[in-house]
């Protein structure tokens, strides 16, 4: 009996097996298999792909089923924190509070090194005497919700488009005296503004015989 080796057409891949393949790439990148550009890469070549063969090399280097998640003692994140008197700094690389307090000092929150497969992340922020100071990499969706009695309110998110796959960061802040800032930097930039300034001061030429 002879083997058919006529070709087999290609398979259209369904959104269902899309959405699977993204959603397989969102928790690599939870466990640091790849990277956020990797995952940003291969999202978009998941939603983009029209046949199932072209959404198997976007796993190949993947394990086919993910680990199991075991908690470590430990690790699960406190769901508040609170500062009497003190800043509060926190960034992503550590598990985060649901809810942070301070009576006076500021709150400053950098999600830049954020790795998570969760859809939204929610902060609630609230100081009385103090800034609350978001930031979030270019190309992460982000609001900010709350009220100051005494002080300014300001969203300053790159023009740029959002990065596929990252999650959506809601912050409620609240300040009856201080400023509410959410904004977006890049990889290298300093969240310090006073770093910033002194960064470009230092690339200026310097004056003939200086």
């Amino acid at each position: 009996m002879s083997e058919d080796l006529t070709p087999r057409p290609a398979v259209r891949a369904s959104d269902a097996e899309r959405e699977a393949t993204v959603t397989r790439l969102q928790t690599a990148m939870a466990e640091g298999r790849i990277t956020v550009d990797e995952f940003g890469e291969r999202a978009q070549a998941a939603y983009a792909a029209t046949t199932t063969d072209q959404l198997g090399p976007l796993l190949a280097d993947l394990p086919t089923r993910a680990d199991a998640q075991v908690e470590i003692v430990g690790t699960r994140p406190p769901s508040a924190r609170s500062s009497v008197l003190g800043d509060v700094r926190l960034d992503g690389r550590s598990p985060l509070p649901q809810r942070v307090r301070a009576g006076i000092g500021d709150i400053r929150v950098d999600l830049r090194a954020l790795r998570t497969d969760a859809a939204v992340v929610e902060l609630d922020l609230s100081t009385v005497i103090g800034d609350v100071d978001v930031v979030v990499a270019e190309g992460v969706d982000a609001e900010l919700v709350g009220w100051t009695v005494i002080g300014d309110r300001r969203v300053d998110l790159a023009p740029v488009p959002r990065l596929a796959g990252t999650p959506r960061v809601v912050v409620r802040a609240h300040a009856f005296i201080g400023d509410l800032r959410l904004r977006s930097l890049g990889p290298g930039e300093s969240a310090s503004g006073w770093r910033a300034l002194l960064d470009r001061l230092a690339q200026r030429p310097r004056p003939p015989g200086s």
